[in-house]
Formats: structure tokens, C-alpha cells, sequence
């Protein structure tokens, strides 16, 4: 079997698909990457079982066959490798199923191991919701919520991102017990029953990867058991998480007497600076009328610090204590300027926001407060 193509374009479809390799596979066979080889195509493959991703590319072949490389080698290869066109000889040994790629460039020749396979069975899966989502929108949900997903293995739902369709409002939901977020954004087509499923945070980490065009189609299988996103000459497949997800709508407060609004990076400076004078890494906020004071100490080592920030402050003066690394995280995923924040005592969650009104039910952050020492 023969086929040519350029370093460039291999590089840039093996660099796709090796995202499903584990970094350390338990199972050889996830180890390689197989290439399908047709008429005019290439299709590359790779998964952990779990997640499987494919991708074509045009080459020039008149053969057919199929057959699995160790993907870290032949990526270790192209990536050492500057753009040049480059030939593929795939030759197999005699009464056996191993055989050699014999690569050709226009200054070496290089050979790999492969193993020749027989050609894999598809078990196609019944697709009966498909909704095309604009990538600049998917990857700004997944951007703020991703980073809320608990890595807590005990609690496997919490492990990734809740996606409500409902309508035409897809809403997503990610906690992992001490924050949570709620990002919601608008259909293009209406889902006639609600549905409900939870997608690994890794696969969407990877998702932000391969997402180079200006649209993803997103498919679920009837069992709600799979999900598939097609990018372009991409498709990624993967196991959904079918554990329950837990009644996010109980931990959000929906009586708040005490509200604050402050310019966002003001605010997310100061936590920065101050925060890092903490023992455990927690910081105090003391609201009194229209002054924000944020403070923290390490009574081990004599450091504490203390800013006064101006706000807009509407409730009773309050004392509330938190993890500073999630009301930094919180502060972050958060673009507008002004920001609004929601409070009721010292033990109950604290509510994130953006101040404009349009953008009101679309993004909140909840902080779960900390015990403070007085």
C-alpha cells in the first residue's frame, strides 16, 4: 500500500486525533492510531474506549487497507519534522499480521512498526436529536463552566457538565459541592421534550481544541448513552455520564436581602493581592455601607493585608468569609465590568452575576462562604 500527502497536513490530523489516547493506556490497543486507507482519503482513528475520535483527510492513494501504528511514535515523527511532501509505503510481512511503514522525504528515509487490521466494524448508533450550535457560543458555555466540574472520582456526575435542552434555551450546569454555575444560551431549533445529560469534562476540554469552525453539530443517541460532535471533517464520539445529576435548583437561594455592585476587576485585583496573605488561602469581606473591605492574615508568619474598595450596596452590613482561589475563579468567568453580587447571611451561597439587566438569568456563579475566625 502507497499513499503521499504533506508533513503539514499529517501533523495536523494525527495531532487531532491522539487527544482520545490516554496518557497512560491500560490496553495496548488504545495506544495506536489507525488509519483507514481508501481511494483518494485517509481516515485516522484513536480512543480510550470511552471517547473515540476521526478525521479525514485527502491523499493521494489508489489502495485500500487498514492498519494501527503506536501513535506516539509517528507523532513524535511528524512533530520533528519541518513541511515537505512525504510518501507512505506500508509493506507487510510474511504469514503474519505485523508489517512496516517505509516513510520517504525529500532528505531521509524512516521506517515504523505497524500491525495490519482487519476493517473495523462500525456499530452505528440511532441519532434522533441533532442541533447545530454556534461554536463561538458552545465554547463560551464550556469556558464558563468547565472550570466548576468536581475531580472527586466518588461523585462521577459532578465529573462533568449537565446540558438541559429544553425549548429553545440550552442551559448548562457544572458543581463540585462548594461553587456552582449556571450558563444559559439560546437554540436556534426547539426541543419538544426536555432532555437532560451529563458530558465529561475531559471531552469538552478536548472539544475546545478541535473547534476551528464557525459551527458544531451536536448529537445524542436515542439512549442518551452517547453523544457526538461533528467539526468539520471531525467527529468526536463519547460515553455520557449516566449517574443522576444532583438537584442543582435547591442549593440556589432565591431570597437575597443584600445586594453589591462593584466593578469586577477592581474587585478580582484586590482578592489577587490580598488572598495571598492568608495562611489557608481564605479572605474576609466586611460590607458597610457603600465600602467594601477585604482583608486576610497569616498569624504564623505576622502578614495581613486590608483594602477598601468603594460599591453600591443596598442590605445591612455584613461579615462573610471565603476561598479566595473560587471567588478569584468566579470573578474571572465573568465578563461584564460591573458585576452583581447577592447575599443573605454569612452561611448561605453567595450569588455571582453580571449587573446588566438583559443578561440577568444567564450567567451566575454561586460561592458557598467559609467559617471565618473573628
Amino acid at each position: 500500500m502507497k499513499l503521499t500527502s504533506s508533513i503539514r497536513q499529517l501533523q495536523d490530523a494525527i495531532g487531532k486525533v491522539a487527544q482520545a489516547i490516554p496518557a497512560k493506556a491500560i490496553d495496548a490497543r488504545f495506544e495506536n492510531v489507525h488509519l483507514s486507507i481508501e481511494s483518494g482519503s485517509l481516515t485516522l482513528f484513536a480512543t480510550d474506549g470511552e471517547l473515540s475520535i476521526t478525521v479525514k483527510s485527502d491523499v493521494e492513494t489508489s489502495d485500500t487497507g487498514n492498519i494501527g501504528i503506536k501513535a506516539k511514535t509517528l507523532q513524535d515523527f511528524l512533530r520533528s519534522m519541518y513541511d515537505t511532501a512525504v510518501t507512505f509505503v506500508i509493506e507487510r510481512q510474511e504469514i503474519s499480521d505485523h508489517g512496516t511503514l517505509h516513510i520517504t522525504t525529500d532528505k531521509g528515509k524512516y521506517k515504523i512498526p505497524c500491525q495490519f487490521e482487519s476493517k473495523q466494524e462500525k456499530h452505528e448508533k440511532s441519532y434522533d436529536i441533532s442541533l447545530e450550535l454556534a461554536t463561538n457560543e458552545l465554547l463560551d458555555l464550556i469556558q464558563k463552566t468547565i472550570f466548576a466540574c468536581s475531580i472527586d472520582g466518588m461523585r462521577p456526575a459532578m465529573m462533568g457538565v449537565l446540558f438541559e435542552l429544553e425549548g429553545s434555551i440550552l442551559t448548562a450546569v457544572s458543581t463540585d459541592g462548594h461553587r456552582l454555575v449556571r450558563c444559559r444560551k439560546n437554540l436556534s431549533s426547539d426541543i419538544a421534550e426536555k432532555q437532560k445529560i451529563v458530558i465529561p469534562a475531559r471531552v469538552l476540554s478536548i472539544l475546545q481544541k478541535l473547534a476551528q469552525h464557525e459551527s458544531i453539530t451536536m448529537q445524542l443517541d436515542s439512549d442518551r448513552r452517547f453523544v457526538r460532535f461533528i467539526v468539520g471533517n471531525i467527529v468526536l464520539d463519547a460515553s455520557l455520564i449516566v449517574e443522576p445529576y444532583p438537584n442543582y435548583d435547591a442549593v440556589i437561594p432565591v431570597e437575597h436581602d443584600k445586594h453589591l455592585i462593584i466593578d469586577r476587576s477592581m474587585i478580582y485585583d484586590s482578592v489577587r493581592r490580598v488572598g495571598r496573605f492568608s495562611s489557608i488561602g481564605d479572605v474576609k469581606m466586611m460590607i458597610e455601607g457603600e465600602l467594601l473591605k477585604v482583608m486576610a492574615e497569616n498569624t504564623n508568619e505576622g502578614e495581613a493585608a486590608q483594602e477598601e474598595l468603594p460599591c453600591i450596596y443596598e442590605g445591612e452590613n455584613i461579615t462573610i468569609g471565603f476561598n479566595s482561589r473560587f471567588i478569584e475563579a468566579a470573578l474571572a468567568h465573568l465578563d461584564d465590568s460591573d458585576i452583581r453580587i447577592e447575599l443573605k447571611s454569612p452561611t448561605t451561597a453567595v450569588i455571582f452575576k453580571p449587573h446588566k439587566v438583559e443578561e440577568d438569568d444567564k450567567l451566575i456563579v454561586l460561592v458557598m462562604p467559609v467559617r471565618i475566625n473573628n
